[in-house]
């Protein structure tokens, strides 16, 4: 499950580096991903 998350966190975060976005983006996309593994 770890796994997924870490996968799901870095994806996000490579799409937010490609579009340009700031850091807040990734930090969001991370909080987003453990939400979603706490409720899975």
């Amino acid at each position: 499950m770890l796994e997924s998350v870490i996968h799901m966190v870095t994806r996000g975060a490579e799409a937010g580096a490609a579009a340009g976005h700031s850091p807040q983006t990734a930090v969001a996309a991370v909080m987003c991903a453990l939400l979603v593994s706490f409720f899975s």
